[in-house]
């Protein structure tokens, strides 16, 4: 009678065991995406890509046992929107806020968030200022930092034209693209370049033909950008109609390089170059690398894109997290955790993903990618360059 007992009470534990591990809370998380606006193109395939990778964590069985439920909002690139969705997912218990939208969203969802106490980590394709040391509270970026972008854009501008005198970047009127274009011109003004201009456009420009008209009376020997997918894909065009023959140094902010290849007609005068953070195309090799490639496969995606190794890299990041985060893993636990993130990002960008309680960004590191016109594919051009959260570009 003694061992029924024991054994009914073991099963009735068993049981209890498992009920708990079946009722576990998920890790609830919230994701801000420009999904019907105007930077939907540029934005949301990143979003895409981050699902995909959390799919897969949550056929696993999930982190800890529990999954990861997502909480998406489309704040459209809106200021007001944002700060809206970040009111509701708070509401609705998310213990971090993730992606974001074009950068006139990103101080004020960082400040209505820190308010609240709610992490933010700011994802691909681009993250502002915010995110770099000295670190601020609940203020995390693993995108692509866009004063960091632009100083290795200057740096690419000088290798790309090594007597090159004049640069055009062509801008967003918004502040982050501003920004950048900015930090372009001074470095390559640091390296030489005589004359530096930029060409500012509304987030809504599609017809690039008097863009161009003021680039070809410049005569630059290099265009720089900071623009978003659909931009790039008309302004191409129109820059090689023009007859314009000189280089054209497009930083990857979500522009994948298909982008670039079928914009730019064939015969074309131009000299097409690509930069960004994370790998793309046939470039690039890991374990992540191999794991990213499995799953286009299987979901029958041809391309590998800069947008699919950004969200893939914030599912790494995420789940890193996650695995270690205490307790019930509320918002506190979470950003004490992400502080604590230290990994190899499997051969999908140059550096070892790594943030600390001093620097909620960490080094980055960029590749330059040259387009063959003749076989319209893109190749690498050297070894990546390596830049450090303050500014510095690191040695190799």
């Amino acid at each position: 009678m003694i061992s029924y007992l024991l054994r009914a009470g073991t099963l009735a534990a068993a049981l209890t065991v498992v009920a708990g591990v079946q009722a576990a809370e998920p890790y609830r998380l919230g994701y801000l995406v420009d999904g019907s606006g105007p930077q939907q193109t540029t934005i949301r395939p990143a979003l895409d890509a981050f699902r995909f990778f959390i799919d897969g964590v949550n056929q696993r069985g999930g982190i800890n046992g529990r999954r990861v439920e997502l909480e998406v909002r489309d704040v459209q690139s809106d200021t007001q929107r944002s700060l809206d969705a970040v009111q509701d997912l708070a509401r609705a218990k998310v213990i971090g806020l993730l992606g974001l939208a074009a950068t006139n969203t990103h101080a004020g969802v960082y400040a209505a968030a820190n308010r609240l106490k709610l992490p933010v980590l700011g994802g691909y394709p681009v993250n502002i200022p915010l995110v770099l040391p000295p670190a601020r509270a609940n203020a995390f970026g693993v995108g692509q930092e866009l004063t960091l972008a632009g100083i290795v854009g200057g740096h690419f501008a000088r290798q790309v034209s090594p007597q090159g005198k004049t640069t055009v970047c062509v801008a967003f009127e918004v502040p982050g693209s501003i920004l950048s274009c900015n930090k372009i011109n001074e470095k390559a003004k640091e390296l030489g370049f005589a004359n530096v201009q930029i060409i500012t456009v509304p987030i809504t420009q599609r017809d690039f033909r008097a863009v161009v008209d003021k680039i070809v009376a410049l005569n630059p020997e290099v265009v720089t950008d900071c623009l978003g997918q659909g931009h790039v894909a008309a302004l191409l065009p129109t820059l090689a109609a023009s007859g314009y023959g000189g280089i054209f140094l497009s930083m990857d902010t979500g522009v994948d390089n298909a982008t670039l290849r079928d914009a730019t007609p064939a015969g074309s005068k131009l000299t097409v170059y690509s930069y960004g953070r994370f790998i793309a195309g046939d470039d690039g090799q890991g374990e992540q690398v191999t794991a990213l490639r499995a799953a286009l496969k299987q979901a029958r995606i041809e391309e590998l894109t800069s947008s699919w190794s950004g969200g893939w890299t914030l599912g790494l990041v995420v789940s890193d997290a996650l695995r270690r985060c205490a307790g019930d893993c509320g918002p506190a636990e979470f950003q004490a955790a992400l502080e604590g993130v230290d990994l190899d990002a499997g051969g999908l960008t140059g550096t070892r993903i790594k943030l600390s309680p001093d620097d909620h960004y960490g080094p980055s590191a960029y590749r330059l990618y040259r387009f063959d016109s003749q076989q319209r594919t893109f190749a690498p051009v050297g070894d990546w360059v390596a830049i450090s959260g303050k500014g510095e570009i690191l040695p190799k």
